[in-house]
């Protein structure tokens, strides 16, 4: 690899915002990219389709591309934290081993999920009772295109992994500021220029993700024109089991996660449209905390690979603490915002005044989960960096089970309102289980590091 950001040594905060700052302009730039679909999808009323069923028919299929994420993190964090940890020893020929496995991996993985959505399509769908034809025959004309080449964003991850791991976050954010402004452009030309409503945002996305896909794949040549990428024979058997064992119980927390939000998605849509499109918008709203929280997470997770590489553990301590001083802050913004203002944030997307209403009590309600949300995250970067990611998805399967029993029961009497209100609970439970794991391994690294000392000692007494 010709290039490493090496951040075992110098100013931590400096370094780690270095590291996280690309990273962050990449989410807000991914929340200016949904955002965008939403706000043009929101005016397909002007061509002559129903804009709540159109946002509702988006918002359903978009359950289906966070199942893909749980099989894309598979590859992704696996590669990143082996990629990073392989860079803090300075061992740069197994970086070589796990970029190549680690996107060789995805790929595989990519082109099998988009056969199987391709198959399964409307089975997908029958899992929410939808019933309002309308959104179903919407939802029909966007999958095809989004699920059919998924496998380009499961590749595109694969490239971003890798320069996760190699601390390259800013060649990330220039490929993907390309895709993201060219599918900004796009939306409204496709969508309501040609008239092709929701598949324009779809083909718009696609042509996006190809377009960054090809920078990825050039750049990445050009800076290792010796690695040789997508080819059977550089699999790795030993390398691969690797990156599966680390990504592996992420993907399966993610999808787990996925599939508990399509039991709720079918307990919102018992309710309406109105209250679905209302919460769909809410949700883009709140992508202010979940992806700021998924940016910095992966951020944590490199310096932290990186840093337990090269068993600088009194980096890893100081490094969370920081990043801590800057986020919680940052949540308790969100949360008021979300709060106090929650009309002012739906009226840019959405007229619909009953829908609007049904999206400020689910915005009110859910600001009290934002700082949990953001701990959650912080825990989960640092656990995934030291390559003990089975912590957080334990904590985080067993928590979103929670949301079941729960919201069977606060439906009862709160009707929708119990179903934001469950999500609060287990957020609130995952992010007070996070800090007690984290308390207990924090203060077990200094041990890990004296074990090591004096293990070192007896093998150069035994020499």
């Amino acid at each position: 690899m010709k290039r490493v950001f090496n951040v075992t040594e110098g100013p931590i905060l400096k370094k780690m915002l270095m590291l996280a700052l690309p990273i962050l302009l990449t989410t807000l730039s991914q929340i200016a990219y949904n955002l965008t679909d939403i706000f043009w999808i929101g005016r397909v009323d002007e061509i002559g389709m129903v804009e709540t069923n159109a946002v509702s028919a988006v918002g359903t299929v978009s359950y289906l591309t966070w199942f893909a994420f749980g099989f894309i993190l598979i590859a992704k964090i696996g590669t990143s934290v082996k990629v990073s940890h392989a860079v803090g020893r300075k061992e740069l020929q197994k970086v070589n081993v796990y970029a190549a496995n680690g996107l060789l991996l995805a790929a595989i993985l990519g082109f099998i999920f988009s056969g199987l959505t391709l198959i399964f399509q409307r089975q997908f769908l029958n899992i929410f009772n939808i019933d309002t034809p309308q959104i179903i025959e919407y939802a029909l004309m966007y999958i095809p295109i989004i699920g059919g080449f998924i496998f380009i964003q499961f590749i595109v991850n694969g490239f971003i992994a890798v320069n996760e791991g190699l601390g390259q976050t800013k060649i990330n954010l220039k490929i993907l500021a390309v895709g993201f402004v060219f599918n900004m452009i796009l939306d409204p030309i496709l969508i309501l220029g040609f008239r092709l409503g929701i598949q324009g945002a779809a083909i718009a996305t696609v042509t996006a993700q190809t377009l960054t896909l090809i920078i990825f794949y050039l750049v990445y040549k050009k800076l290792n024109p010796t690695l040789k990428v997508f080819r059977l024979k550089n699999f790795n058997l030993v390398a691969m089991k690797e990156i599966i064992g680390i990504g592996i119980p992420v993907g399966i927390q993610s999808m787990f996660f996925t599939m508990i939000s399509i039991y709720i998605a079918r307990r919102v849509f018992a309710f309406g449209p109105n209250v679905v499109a209302g919460q769909r918008i809410g949700v883009q709203i709140e992508q202010l905390t979940w992806m700021i929280s998924s940016g910095f997470q992966s951020a944590i997770t490199v310096f932290v690979g990186q840093n337990f590489g090269a068993r600088e553990y009194k980096r890893i301590k100081r490094s969370i603490w920081d990043i801590s001083g800057i986020l919680v802050p940052y949540a308790l913004v969100i949360s008021l915002l979300l709060l106090f203002i929650p009309e002012t944030l739906l009226r840019i997307f959405i007229d619909d005044d009953l829908s609007v209403s049904y999206g400020i009590r689910y915005l009110q309600i859910i600001s009290i989960s934002q700082i949990p949300m953001i701990i959650e995250g912080i825990g989960a970067g640092f656990f995934n960096g030291i390559g003990k990611s089975y912590i957080p998805s334990v904590v985080g399967i067993f928590g979103n089970s929670l949301r079941i029993p729960f919201v069977i029961w606060l439906t009862k009497d709160l009707l929708e309102e119990g179903i934001w209100w469950s999500l609060n609970i287990s957020t609130i439970f995952k992010a007070l289980l996070i800090i007690i794991a984290f308390i207990y391994i924090i203060s077990r690294l200094d041990d890990m590091k004296m074990n090591q000392v004096i293990s070192k000692r007896r093998k150069a007494i035994a020499i």
